[in-house]
């Protein structure tokens, strides 16, 4: 199991666990942007505290929403 941290990548994060890519966008619409293939590119070296800014989420729910979404598959 990943450790999710806001210094955690994003990339990282969808690599292990590809799922991510439609869960997040079920939960908040605004994560649609992130896995445009323009968002990719923008994000490719992103933590989640970048990625929070894009879906317009704290960086703490951000986190959590992350953590939630992994500790479920």
């Amino acid at each position: 199991m990943v450790e999710v941290t806001c210094e955690s990548k994003y990339m990282d994060l969808l690599n292990e666990y590809p799922l991510l890519k439609t869960d997040l966008v079920q939960k908040n619409h605004k994560f649609k942007f992130l896995v445009t293939p323009m968002g990719k590119i923008s994000l490719w070296e992103a933590d989640l505290e970048e990625v929070s800014q894009h879906a317009e989420m704290s960086v703490d729910e951000t986190v959590e929403l992350f953590k939630e979404l992994i500790n479920s598959y």
